[in-house]
């Protein structure tokens, strides 16, 4: 038994949380996060919480289809201005989503909220089983 209590406190002195979490949450998990994000958006109309964003105005949903958009749902798609705005920084333990609000006149987070930013339940499942293979990859290289 004292070989196994031994073993845990030396694979315990080596686990640091933050460095396994800094090689976990990489370039690729910055990527994912975004895309996951922006799906949601587009794909279902959703911010994080679940929600829907809304309807379009006929008037819009004029505008929508001659772009080739979806019209059933709003999307915070134009220009693509908005998505490409998209960046993820990982510091001192915070993982952070942000984004360009800004849109002619109208501030999407002011008119949206700011949930239009984060995971729904669903992506979130996904990208902590993608975070969980990475680090357990790290801490196997350990």
């Amino acid at each position: 038994m004292d070989v196994l209590i031994e073993a845990l406190e030396d694979f315990e002195a080596k686990l640091d949380k933050n460095k396994a979490l800094e090689f976990g949450i990489d370039s690729d998990m910055e990527e994912l996060i975004i895309d996951l994000n922006q799906e949601q958006l587009y794909e279902q109309g959703e911010d994080s919480e679940g929600q829907s964003l809304g309807k379009y105005s006929p008037y819009t949903i004029k505008i929508k289809q001659s772009k080739g958009q979806p019209t059933d749902r709003i999307t915070l798609y134009d220009t693509g201005e908005f998505y490409e705005s998209f960046k993820v920084t990982y510091k001192g333990g915070d993982l952070i989503l942000d984004a360009n609000g800004q849109k002619d006149d109208t501030n999407l987070f002011a008119e949206f909220g700011d949930d239009i930013l984060g995971l729904n339940d669903k992506n979130m499942s996904i990208f902590i089983k993608e975070l969980i293979k990475k680090v357990i990859f790290y801490l196997r290289s350990k």
